[in-house]
């Protein structure tokens, strides 16, 4: 059965969710975004994490360096149908230092989600650069 209406809003909302807690939240709160096994990887950068502590860490290590990062998302496309998702976002990070907006990279989010007991959550994360 395809999405309904509520699925999309429920995992566009996790994808602005994931965004939010990347620039603001604790590292900790991407518990609440992805699966505990899941896949973040940004391959043009060789970067590849398996498991949420591993994503946590990635999150803990990449704000200490970055701590004015605004991440940016729009032209969202999701499609699915059960309990799986894909979706597709175009990415845009922004830093914010002494008063200047820079563009630091552009891309997309490549996602593929489930659905668990808590809501959707991200399974896999491909970060495309470029």
């Amino acid at each position: 059965m395809a999405l309904d209406i509520q699925d999309k809003f429920a995992i566009e909302e996790l994808l602005r969710r994931a965004c939010y807690n990347a620039d603001y939240n604790p590292p900790e709160s991407m518990r609440a975004i992805y699966t505990p096994d899941a896949v973040f990887e940004v391959p043009a950068m060789d970067i590849s994490c398996r498991g949420i502590d591993n994503i946590i860490a990635f999150f803990t290590q990449s704000r200490a360096g970055f701590s004015s990062a605004r991440h940016v998302i729009n032209n969202v496309v999701v499609e699915g149908d059960g309990d799986t998702a894909k979706s597709s976002a175009y990415l845009q990070v922004l830093r914010t230092d002494e008063g200047a907006i820079g563009v630091v990279s552009v891309g997309r989010y490549l996602d593929t989600l489930e659905r668990t007991a808590d809501g959707w959550r991200l399974a896999h994360r491909s970060v495309a650069i470029g």
